[in-house]
């Protein structure tokens, strides 16, 4: 968990608990904003911008030819549905602004049909969304940040690229893999009771002092859940040592169990809320953690657990190059716990919904 964070794919900030969450966790919290275009932000949160450390704008131009370089490059293999638009779909069209995106990318969509105004291109939403990805993508690589979104689609859909589309669209995380040369899985660091249950009562500005006066706290438990993420991506052997991950578990849950008990600068009351990180590992890891098929297994009171998402059809070494260049994203959904997560498909828990999340996106 980087101490920066680009938040995607949204401009406007207008979700009020969900920003003071992250700027309770993350130095600057940025986003994706063109030259000349005022976002349209919650009044509340004035303070917060005004402290200028979350909702900082990254102008997009400078990155716009290599994500349209890898949007273009890869549009075939995504097969995207929305390449067949047609006048109907008006309903499922998006604006995107012209500055994200480069000639190339702009004349495809004026082939296709799509109408631009005031320097916004209607383009259907499900390739508007795709390219927005690959633009945050390129963004948080080129600056160290770290991908958050509560988003569900924007969350499978980055770490499916980042994945380079490698996620065998048959093999769920239930499915035996011993037939399968070096098989991996992205699994998911799961922590909850992340945020407090009073967050909409907590003014802008009790957060901007809170980020102020308990800096340490906050900073031991980002640094704390990076130690455990990373000690989980770095075990490539089946001579996993379980001691070690024991070890930053029980470093985790000291620094969380301080970073809440600092929250009573702001009257924090009890606490919801969970996030995901993605990490890929071999699949013995899940069978020498004896995680269950789809679900989880909790490493520590404190509210965290890990568990099986899906399968990656790759090599050892291009995982291992993910691992050292791309991070997968971060995922913060404010609703509910993993501990009692359901979806509207059937009973399941958080691993559950990001495998139907991703095995949508794929067919789609």
């Amino acid at each position: 968990m980087l101490k920066d964070a680009l938040y995607y794919p949204h401009i406007g900030l207008k979700n009020v608990p969900l920003v003071k969450s992250m700027a309770l966790l993350y130095d600057r919290v940025y986003r994706i904003v063109p030259d000349n275009v005022i976002p349209d932000d919650h009044p509340d949160l004035q303070p917060l911008l005004e402290d200028g450390l979350v909702g900082a704008m990254i102008d997009p131009t400078r990155y716009s030819r290599a994500a349209s370089d890898n949007f273009l490059a890869k549009l075939g293999d995504w097969r995207a549905a929305a390449l067949s638009h047609q006048e109907e779909d008006a309903e499922q069209i998006s604006r995107l602004h012209v500055d994200k995106t480069d000639q190339r990318v702009r004349e495809m969509f004026s082939e296709m049909g799509c109408s631009d105004e005031n320097e916004w291109m209607h383009v259907p939403t499900e390739l508007a969304s795709n390219f927005m990805l690959y633009l945050a993508t390129e963004i948080s690589k080129k600056n160290n940040l770290s991908l958050i979104t509560n988003n569900w689609g924007a969350w499978t859909g980055a770490n499916y690229f980042r994945l380079n589309g490698k996620l065998d669209e048959t093999i769920s995380c239930e499915t035996k893999l011993d037939h399968l040369y070096d098989p991996y899985s992205l699994f998911g660091l799961i922590l909850s009771e992340m945020i407090p249950m009073n967050i909409s009562d907590i003014s802008s500005d009790e957060i901007v002092s809170f980020r102020g006066k308990r800096h340490d706290e906050i900073s031991c438990f980002r640094n704390a859940i990076t130690a455990l993420s990373e000690e989980l991506k770095a075990l490539d052997s089946d001579e996993i040592k379980i001691d070690r991950i024991r070890d930053k578990v029980r470093e985790l849950n000291r620094a969380k169990k301080d970073y809440k008990h600092s929250a009573d600068l702001i009257g924090a009351k009890r606490w919801f809320g969970v996030s995901m990180m993605g990490f890929p590992a071999p699949i013995v890891f899940g069978n020498l953690m004896s995680i269950p098929a789809g679900s989880t297994i909790a490493l520590g009171a404190a509210g965290l657990a890990i568990g099986a998402l899906y399968s990656i059809t790759s090599t050892r070494e291009d995982i291992r190059k993910l691992n050292a260049e791309n991070p997968a994203s971060y995922f913060i959904e404010l609703g509910r716990s993993f501990k009692n997560y359901t979806q509207a498909r059937g009973s399941g828990d958080i691993n559950f919904q990001a495998w139907s999340c991703m095995e949508e996106y794929v067919n789609d």
